[in-house]
C-alpha cells in the first residue's frame, strides 16, 4: 500500500489485494490505514527475521520451535520467535480488513452469488487468518514468557506438557496450509472457464467448498501428532476429519474438469501451468490420504515421504498457482505481453523437473529415510542422486519463466486491455490499472462468468507477443 503525496487517498498496490478489489467493483479496502499498518508490521517482522538469521546463535529449532528444547537452547530463538509474533499480526489485520471489504465496499449491485471465485477464496483465506493466527501468536508469547520468566507451562521438568506446545502450534500451522492454497485455488477458478470459454461448472459447490475447507482444514491439526501418545479415540476422529476435508478439495478439482469438458479450449500458458497445478495438486492430496490414515503415518512420519507430500501440496499447488496467476495477469498489471514459447519452454522445465526432484522422495520416505537431517546413509544415495538433477531443471526453468515476464516490460507495443477475453470486472479496466481502478462505474453481470454475447478474440494472441 501507499500514500500518494498531496492526497489522503491510501490505495493497496500489491496486485493480488488490487485484483479483489477491481473484482467487487471498489477502489480501496475498507480500512485503508489499517492496511498500511499491516504492511508495515510484515516488513518489520521480514527484516527481525532476517537479523534472527544472521545474529549470533542462529535459531536451532527449526521453524516449529518445538519445546522442551526451544526453551532450553541457548541460541537466538527468542528474536526469531519475535519476528513470528510481529507478522502474525500482518496476517490477522488483513484478514480483517478482506473480510470487511467484501461486506462493505463491493458494489451495492453485487450480490453474494455474483462474486468471483478468487475473491471467495480469498474471503474463505481471511476468515483463517483472523481466527487460527491467535492461537500460534499467543503461543508464541507463551514460549518467551518460558525463556525469560521460566513459567513451567511447557516444561516437564516444572510440570509443564509439552504435547499441549503441539496442539497449539498445530492449531494454526495446519489452517496456515489452507491460507496459502485456498488464493491458489481461486486463481485456477478464474483460469479454467476463460480458456474453456464456458460457465465454471459448479460455481455455488465451489464457494461452498471454499469456505468448507476453512472451517474443516482448522480441525484437523492432530493429524500431524499420530505419534505423539494422544489416545486411540483421538487418533481415529484426527484421520475421520482428515479423510472429511479432502472432499470439499476434490469437488474444485471435480468441477475444474467438468468445466474443460467440451469447451472450446485453447490451450495458453496460464491454463497450462494450471493444468499442472490439477495434476501436482491432486497427486499431493492423494497422499495427503495416505498420510491421514493413521497406519501408514506411523509408518512414513517424518520421513522424506511427508516432504514430497508436503510439496506436492505446497509448491505443486500454491507454487504453480502463482506461476498462473503471474501469466494470466501480467498483461493486466503491466500492458505487456510476453514470449509464449518461452513461456512454454519455462513451465515444461519447472513441471519435470518438480516431477524428477520430488518423486524419488516418495520412495526414499518408504526405504525409511528421514527428513530434517542434513546427511544420509549410503543406501538412500541414489534417489538424492536424482532428485538432484530435479531440482537444477527447476532452477533453470523459473529463471526463463521470469526472465520472460521482465523481459516483456522492455516492449514498447502495449497490449490491448482484454487480452484473454475475460468477463470479470479487472477486464474492463485499463491496462495497468488507473490510481482509482474504473474510469466510470463498472457494469455487474448477473453471473460472473457469462461468456455468452462476447466475441471471441483469442485466436490472433495464441502465438503470444
Amino acid at each position: 500500500m501507499a500514500v500518494y503525496p498531496g492526497s489522503q487517498t491510501y490505495r493497496t498496490d500489491v496486485p493480488v489485494c488490487h485484483n479483489v478489489l477491481v473484482s467487487i467493483g471498489t477502489d480501496d479496502v475498507y480500512f485503508p490505514k489499517l492496511n498500511l499498518l499491516s504492511w508495515y508490521l510484515y516488513m518489520a517482522g521480514g527484516v527481525v527475521a532476517i537479523i534472527s538469521l544472521f545474529s549470533d546463535g542462529f535459531a536451532d529449532t527449526g521453524w516449529t520451535f518445538y519445546v522442551p528444547f526451544s526453551i532450553s537452547t541457548n541460541t537466538n530463538v527468542s528474536t526469531a520467535v519475535f519476528a513470528a509474533f510481529i507478522l502474525g499480526f500482518s496476517s490477522m489485520l488483513t484478514g480483517l480488513n478482506f473480510i470487511t471489504t467484501v461486506h462493505k465496499m463491493r458494489d451495492k449491485a453485487m450480490g453474494w452469488l455474483q462474486i468471483p471465485l478468487f475473491t471467495w477464496s480469498l474471503y474463505a483465506t481471511a476468515w483463517v487468518q483472523l481466527l487460527a493466527t491467535p492461537v500460534v501468536t499467543i503461543t508464541l508469547v507463551l514460549v518467551m514468557m518460558e525463556r525469560f520468566f521460566n513459567v513451567g507451562l511447557f516444561d516437564p521438568a516444572r510440570g509443564g506438557d509439552p504435547i499441549l506446545y503441539q496442539h497449539l502450534f498445530w492449531m494454526y500451522s495446519h489452517p496456515a496450509v489452507y491460507i496459502m492454497i485456498l488464493p491458489g485455488m481461486g486463481v485456477i477458478s478464474e483460469i479454467i472457464p476463460v480458456f474453456a470459454r464456458k460457465s465454471i461448472f459448479g460455481y455455488k459447490a465451489i464457494v461452498a467448498s471454499s469456505l468448507a475447507i476453512a472451517i474443516a482444514g482448522s480441525l484437523v491439526w492432530a493429524h500431524h501428532m499420530y505419534t505423539s501418545g494422544m489416545s486411540d479415540t483421538a487418533v481415529f476422529v484426527f484421520s475421520l476429519l482428515t479423510f472429511v476435508v479432502a472432499i470439499p478439495s476434490a469437488i474444485k478439482v471435480f468441477s475444474w474438469v467438468a468445466t474443460l469438458y467440451k469447451g472450446a479450449i485453447q490451450m495458453t500458458p496460464p491454463l497450462f501451468l494450471s493444468l499442472c497445478f490439477i495434476y501436482l495438486f491432486s497427486v499431493g492430496g492423494l497422499t495427503g490420504l495416505v498420510l491421514g490414515a493413521a497406519g501408514a503415518n506411523i509408518h512414513v512420519h517424518d520421513t522424506h515421504f511427508v516432504v514430497a507430500h508436503f510439496h506436492f501440496t505446497m509448491f505443486g499447488g500454491t507454487g504453480f498457482a502463482f506461476f498462473a496467476a503471474l501469466h494470466y495477469w501480467w498483461p493486466k498489471m503491466f500492458g505487456r505481453m510476453y514470449d509464449f514459447k518461452k513461456a512454454y519452454i519455462a513451465a515444461i522445465l519447472v513441471t519435470g523437473g518438480f516431477m524428477f526432484h520430488y518423486v524419488p522422495m516418495f520412495i526414499l520416505g518408504l526405504q525409511g529415510m528421514p527428513r530434517r537431517y542434513y546427511d544420509y546413509l549410503p543406501q538412500y544415495a541414489q534417489g538424492n542422486f536424482f532428485a538432484g538433477f530435479g531440482a537444477l531443471f527447476m532452477i533453470l526453468g523459473i529463471g526463463l519463466m521470469m526472465a520472460n515476464l521482465f523481459v516483456s516490460l522492455r516492449k514498447k507495443r502495449a497490449m490491448e486491455s482484454n487480452p484473454w477475453g475475460g468477463v470479470t470486472l479487472e477486464w474492463t479496466i485499463p491496462s495497468p490499472p488507473p490510481l482509482h481502478n474504473f474510469v466510470q462505474k463498472p457494469s455487474i453481470m448477473a453471473y460472473p462468468y457469462d461468456f455468452s454475447g462476447v466475441v471471441d478474440t483469442r485466436a490472433d494472441k495464441s502465438k503470444g507477443a
